[in-house]
């Protein structure tokens, strides 16, 4: 089996397999980066993980949780993806097929204002299924962005948001014979944002609305977004937003 580290300081993987959290300067200043890479190829077995990190953050504590959770989760994939690998390789000696985990993360918007992460995972089996976490970030402010934090208190955003999804899903339909899956003609279709959905702030300082792979529509649509165009949030946008 093949074995590749990315060039990261002694630190940084001590970071990455010990679990302990660096201290880190209280300037405001947000950045992501790579801590470590893990990755390996054995015949039909492929596993790339790749560990961020976020510093700057104007509270510790944020910061020192997200990176914790970052490491536990790819310490955790790689002793799972080790174990099944293992449990295969003796139920079949001679397996031929192909079998992929990726853990890593892609900058979706650094701009002044905000940085937006998505860190996703794709396991493959066969076919392929994909998770996104999006994190935003407030680089005037060094705190993570809440999609609430973005609209004025008496504004129902959760409405608004469905609405505009609702519509552009139906007009798509409408367009492409059904590829979403909306309820309640389709049982498990979309009804509603989640309390904690995933979205991103673009370039451009709109909300985008993202969803996994076989969350509302089939495969082949990947991972659907929707942005939100400034005329329909605007209204109800929070006054000290720094978008």
């Amino acid at each position: 089996m093949r074995l590749f580290r990315s060039a990261a300081a002694a630190l940084s993987l001590a970071l990455l397999f010990s679990g302990t959290t660096a201290a880190f300067a209280k300037d405001i200043d947000v950045h992501i980066a790579t801590l470590s890479t893990y990755q390996s190829e054995f015949r039909g077995f492929e596993v790339k993980i790749v560990t961020p990190i976020v510093t700057g953050l104007a509270v510790d504590e944020v910061q020192n949780e997200l990176n914790d959770a970052f490491m536990q989760r790819a310490r955790q994939l790689a002793a799972d993806f080790e174990k099944n690998v293992s449990e295969m390789m003796k139920d079949d000696p001679a397996f031929d097929g192909h079998m992929g985990v990726v853990l890593d993360y892609k900058v979706r918007t650094d701009n002044d204002k905000v940085l937006a992460v998505d860190i996703y995972e794709m396991n493959i089996a066969g076919s392929s299924s994909t998770v996104h976490a999006f994190y935003n970030f407030d680089k005037k402010s060094g705190k993570l962005i809440e999609l609430g934090d973005l609209f004025n208190e008496k504004a129902d955003y959760t409405k608004v948001i469905n609405d505009y999804i609702l519509g552009e899903m139906r007009r798509i339909n409408k367009k492409e014979k059904g590829i979403f899956w909306i309820a309640p003609k389709d049982e498990q279709g979309f009804r509603s944002i989640k309390a904690k959905q995933n979205f991103f702030i673009n370039d451009k300082g709109n909300i985008v609305i993202c969803f996994d792979k076989y969350e509302v529509a089939p495969g082949a649509a990947g991972s659907p977004e929707f942005e939100i165009p400034r005329r329909v949030a605007a209204p109800y946008l929070a006054k000290k937003v720094n978008t």
